[in-house]
């Protein structure tokens, strides 16, 4: 290359590079920036550079211009601003219906309309995936998405022979949101109403794309939250609205506090996250308005009493106080103990057998049975396990009405088609994690899979089949090693299980056999063999990382041999079931009911995801 300066002669400079040295520069470079034109763009996919610092920078330009949704091919990125904002209006809805995807800015209805229209078109179920990390908002913006298929698109109910019918399906759809809110989320450090369970809601239509019933199928309901709440987290929020709304008789009745404001604070299962308050949250009105929904989606008021009976039991059983100063001495239970007399009174059981089993096991050989002391610790574990037991059946049973209600009696009526509404659990990392955040990212791992497979493999196998030019393969983590780690056989649950059915099974165990199968010295693994994902802790003990999608996340085996097993003895759910009220037996009666989580949804192709 040659340069002139202003009165100076010619000089030549000579830059000399092999195709090597090039391409080694080329990866220490920064990313391209994209043109100033491209700024606040609404499709990711449309920058002309598409890295991780575009892309964040683009989200970062939408969102202070007031745009928190972008889109980025089927994908629907959601920015949560915390805060409530003016885009949920019923004129905003009313605006994207019938609106192909594009026409408006993005925004959930958008993404709504879209499987709407796919489902017309297509003649195919939809699917929506509403996935991200704790906090992120998915709750919410899973409300709106039913909220627009239960309010637009009035000129189908008016074609439809029975709309009063339709009408009211749309109206008990939008009543479950309170209802499994108050059962199943909860306050915690990263979001106020956190929910603690995943749901897949399939929204049926006619002939006519009128919708005509709908179907829930529950996940993975977080039980240890009923017993146990970390520092500044509340138990599930139906608790807090029975304290705080319940009137002078039931209180009488049901034992609880006359002072509404500080009730919680005498119960072990709602005190020991420290607050039994949410900021700009009445507990009282939302017990009202759990109340209604209860009503909307079928269950009496009577039935509504059974409920209030059994939930102020699980919270006097929280406060029955198990003595036992040795193994020797056993766990006793007072007879006066004014905490168990309320809960077998409010449960309608035997209290002799109910005390007898709380403290004391049997053992049933070949020829006789063996009844001995429990240790006070193991009473204690007894005690929580029966109160996460009734929860969990009272919570299946609720979803269990909700159907019955949203099907009319029959869930395995043909559909003409459906839209579902997955919303999960999101990733999550604590300073803590145990066996919860465990199953929690695993299903979310299971999640990312499913997504890059939709969005990466199987896009860009349709690229090869098409030959198309001018396109490059597009390279991205696959994470089925990670899952491999997880649920292989001889993976981490694998192991659990196994060391689960052992008597004397430990958590030290448990973890010394996962770092002899998947850290053992010797040469290090391959970089897509599961191995490769599992991380054994210079320090301590007890404890193991797994290299997830989203975080390097540790976790903390002490735990997870008892939450795994999470039984209850026999004795004491004959006890159970042998109750003299109407509402108990008839939650223990369904055999399928909380002995394992609900069959996943069947694979449907995905109309859009939302991130």
């Amino acid at each position: 290359m040659t340069f002139e300066r202003d009165g100076h002669a010619e000089t030549e400079y000579k830059f000399e590079a092999t195709f090597d040295e090039l391409n080694a520069k080329t990866k220490v470079l920064p990313p391209l920036c994209n043109p100033p034109q491209l700024e606040g763009i609404d499709d990711l996919t449309s920058l002309s550079y598409l890295n991780e610092p575009a892309v964040l920078h683009n989200l970062q330009a939408r969102y202070a211009m007031h745009n928190i949704y972008t889109y980025s091919g089927i994908v629907l990125v959601a920015l949560n601003p915390f805060a409530r904002v003016p885009l949920y209006s019923q004129d905003t809805l009313e605006a994207y219906a019938g609106r192909m995807r594009g026409e408006l800015e993005p925004h959930l209805f958008a993404i709504s309309e879209d499987a709407f229209q796919g489902m017309v078109r297509d003649r195919r179920n939809q699917t929506i995936i509403v996935s991200g990390e704790s906090g992120a908002g998915k709750t919410m913006s899973a409300k709106y998405i039913m909220r627009y298929f239960a309010s637009a698109h009035d000129d189908t109910k008016a074609q439809d022979a029975a709309p009063d019918a339709i009408s009211r399906v749309e109206e008990q759809i939008l009543a479950t949101n309170p209802v499994l809110e108050s059962f199943g989320n909860a306050k915690t450090t990263r979001n106020d109403n956190s929910s603690r369970f995943g749901k897949f809601l399939e929204i049926r239509f006619n002939e006519r794309h009128a919708i005509e019933a709908a179907y829930i199928r529950t996940y993975l309901l977080e039980r240890s939250r009923l017993v146990y709440q970390p520092a500044s987290e509340r138990n599930y929020h139906v608790f807090y609205q029975l304290l705080a709304g319940a009137d002078k008789d039931m209180r009488t009745r049901l034992g609880l506090p006359a002072d509404a404001a500080t009730a919680w604070d005498s119960f072990n299962y709602t005190r020991q996250g420290g607050s039994g308050q949410i900021a700009n949250v009445d507990d009282a009105k939302e017990f009202e308005h759990t109340s209604n929904a209860l009503g909307v989606i079928g269950v009496t008021t009577e039935q509504q009493g059974h409920i209030h009976a059994l939930l102020a039991a699980l919270l006097h059983i929280g406060n029955i106080d198990i003595t036992g100063a040795s193994e020797r001495v056993g766990a006793a239970i007072a007879t006066d103990d004014t905490a168990c007399a309320r809960a077998v009174e409010l449960l309608q059981i035997d209290s002799t057998l109910f005390c007898k089993w709380l403290t004391k096991r049997q053992i049933v050989t070949r020829s006789e049975k063996i009844v001995s002391n429990m240790t006070r610790a193991q009473a204690l574990v007894v005690r929580d396990s029966v109160a996460k037991f009734l929860y969990a059946h009272l919570f299946d049973w609720i979803v269990r009405a909700i159907n019955q209600a949203l099907t009319c009696g029959d869930s395995s009526a043909p559909t003409a088609s459906f839209i579902g509404v997955l919303d999960i659990y999101g990733f999550e990392h604590f300073e803590h994690n145990s066996f919860e955040q465990f199953c929690i990212n695993y299903a979310n791992e299971k999640l990312q899979q499913n997504f890059n497979r939709h969005v990466f493999k199987l896009e860009q196998e349709e690229y090869q089949r098409e030959q198309l030019e001018n396109w490059t393969f597009v390279d991205f983590q696959d994470n089925q090693p990670c899952i491999d780690l997880i649920e292989g056989k001889l993976g981490i649950l694998a192991l659990l299980d196994e060391e689960c059915r052992l008597q004397q099974g430990t958590d030290a165990n448990f973890a010394e056999k996962m770092y002899k199968q998947f850290a053992a010295p010797g040469p290090k693994p391959k970089p897509d063999a599961p191995a490769a994902f599992f991380q054994k802790p210079r320090f301590g003990a007890c404890e193991f990382t797994v290299r997830h999608y989203a975080h390097d996340v540790a976790y903390e085996a002490e735990g997870f041999i008892e939450k795994n097993k999470d039984t209850v003895p026999e004795e004491i759910q004959n006890v159970l079931k042998a109750s003299q009220g109407s509402l108990l037996p008839q939650l223990l009666s369904d055999p399928s009911a909380s002995a394992s989580d609900s069959a996943p949804p069947p694979a449907q192709p995905a109309a859009g995801r939302l991130s």
